[in-house]
């Protein structure tokens, strides 16, 4: 095995090269200990033992505290992990203080005795700020480095997206002009066609629109997903039904473009589409704490067995790897209870 690659592996979610570090760090505090214990205690044979117990119990009380820290409540902000250290810091020192005398009272070893136990809830105090003070930085570290390769990805995929839409825009204004020749040379008697045509047209509008901002507002996906239904209505008949439910609040909330029609799209061709009888899409919204809830319905044929939905085209799978690197969100599909597939996702609140 590499090396390299050893060093990685994670035990209890932390890196075999992480819990080395943290060794490394005990070992050279708990030697200094020793040598100060060993120098002013005239070679006192059990000050290895003594230094061994002291720092084995630190460890203990120290792995309940980061975990609650920097795995539980891994989300606070570090404010309020300083606090949360404030009120820790005492039930660590004395708990640690206590833990110890007891254990060497049982077995007989040596310890300080009042007022010169005072050390062991001074130099133990200063051993908690310094251990953490550490854990935090090394934290901020961590995600540092995460956040500049999500960063990195991100505008590696912007990049991505403005050279495929200026793949597909080499002449929008041809392309809107094309679509506004062809409309005129319908028949008035067509008037459906024509109409297709306008929705089409709005359709590519707001793909060029799309690619040029980060954020749009909602009300504006909304339309532009019912115009796509439309379409999609004209083609299915009376075999597609569609229906919105979208908290009156949330229309001028700004979310990414593009992020519900490739959902809806999903519905259509591998829910609705397969049905005889067709189905209907259901669009809901809804405000949930500071956050936007949304769902998509539909009542097809449902999931199939051992078949990765993810996998069935680059609509879902796309969707959802903008929603882990925008919002650090993921999508959630569940099987309906009597058929059909939802999928929701939240977005924040802007």
């Amino acid at each position: 095995m590499n090396s390299t690659n050893f060093w990685h592996r994670k035990v209890f979610g932390v890196r075999l090269f992480e819990l080395g570090l943290l060794f490394l760090f005990y070992f050279v505090f708990g030697s200094a200990y020793f040598m100060a214990l060993y120098t002013t205690s005239n070679g006192y044979a059990e000050t290895w033992d003594n230094t061994t117990l002291d720092y084995l119990l630190k460890a203990v009380f120290t792995i309940p505290i980061w975990w609650l820290i920097f795995r539980k409540l891994s989300g606070w902000k570090i404010w309020q992990k300083l606090v949360l250290n404030v009120l820790l810091l005492p039930v660590y020192v004395i708990g640690w203080q206590q833990t110890y005398y007891a254990i060497c009272n049982a077995i007989g070893w040596g310890h300080l005795d009042w007022p010169f136990a005072w050390w062991d809830i001074y130099i133990p105090g200063l051993f908690y700020i310094l251990q953490f003070g550490v854990f935090h930085l090394y934290d901020y570290y961590h995600k540092l480095q995460k956040q500049q390769a999500l960063e990195s990805e991100l505008r590696e995929m912007a990049l991505k997206s403005e050279l495929t839409a200026l793949k597909a825009q080499l002449n929008p204004h041809f392309l809107y002009n094309t679509f506004n020749t062809i409309s005129a040379s319908v028949p008035p008697e067509q008037e459906k066609t024509r109409e297709m045509i306008a929705q089409l047209s709005d359709l590519f509008r707001y793909q060029l629109k799309a690619s040029k901002t980060d954020l749009i507002p909602l009300a504006e996906e909304i339309e532009f997903v019912k115009t796509y239904l439309k379409l999609e209505k004209a083609r299915f008949g009376d075999r597609l039904q569609f229906e919105f439910e979208i908290e009156q609040g949330l229309y001028k909330a700004r979310v990414m473009p593009m992020i519900l029609q490739p959902l809806v799209e999903n519905a259509i061709k591998h829910g609705i589409a397969p049905k005889i009888e067709g189905g209907k899409v259901l669009i809901k919204a809804h405000k949930k704490e500071d956050h936007i809830h949304f769902e998509i319905e539909d009542s097809g044929v449902g999931l199939k067995k051992n078949v990765d939905i993810f996998n069935q085209g680059i609509g879902l799978a796309n969707t959802q790897k903008r929603l882990e690197k925008k919002y650090g969100t993921f999508l959630e599909v569940i099987e309906n209870a009597f058929k059909g597939v939802t999928v929701c996702f939240e977005v924040p609140l802007v």
